[in-house]
């Protein structure tokens, strides 16, 4: 069974508020995991194949900038 949080807010400041202290809490694995599953179900809502979706390999080399 999975969680649900539930929180009603009184303005748009405090909801705001409630997003940024729960995707903090919620860490960097979930936040990438939220964001990939809202790009599959956008693929999924035009049409495309998601199981062909991948990152994009276009980098050829990384040099890290001197300090």
């Amino acid at each position: 069974m999975k969680k649900v949080w539930v929180h009603k807010s009184n303005s748009f400041k405090e909801a705001e508020e409630f997003d940024r202290k729960f995707w903090a809490r919620a860490g960097s694995h979930a936040r990438f995991v939220a964001a990939w599953q809202m790009i599959k179900e956008f693929l999924k809502m035009k049409g495309k194949d998601e199981r062909l979706l991948r990152l994009r390999r276009s980098v050829q080399n990384i040099e890290r900038l001197s300090d």
